[in-house]
């Protein structure tokens, strides 16, 4: 008995072709998406380093703020550093007399570990007459 030979049908040999062309297809989609995960990952990344920027230097000014208030309130009774949580708030002092009153200047300068975080600067002036 013999057996019939095989033969690949036209339509077997690009059903195989067709498969091998969606594998290769879902595969350059998959590296696609991945290179496309990698980038959004590094953009939440950035993102986050930012964030954590800007609450620190909205937590050194709010404490600069502070310090110029008191400086405003009294001028000479201002202490040259401060600790607030782990904020260390400077306050250079310095007065120009003139002959109807004060002026005093204070430049407030925001540290955190060392690091200068945020700066400012302010004036009042102080009347001799009452």
């Amino acid at each position: 008995m013999e057996l019939p030979a095989r033969r690949m049908s036209a339509t077997s040999r690009y059903s195989s072709w067709s498969g091998a062309a969606f594998i290769v297809e879902a595969l350059i989609l998959l590296m696609f998406l991945i290179a496309a995960l990698a980038v959004l990952m590094q953009l939440f990344a950035g993102s986050a380093r930012l964030a954590s920027k800007s609450s620190q230097i909205e937590r050194a000014s709010i404490a600069a703020s502070s310090a110029a208030e008191r400086f405003s309130a009294d001028p000479t009774g201002v202490e040259a550093t401060t600790q607030d949580g782990d904020l260390a708030i400077g306050t250079d002092v310095t007065s120009e007399g003139t002959a109807a009153g004060t002026l005093y200047h204070a430049r407030i300068t925001v540290t955190e570990n060392g690091d200068e975080v945020y700066t400012l600067t302010t004036a009042r002036y102080v009347s001799k007459v009452s």
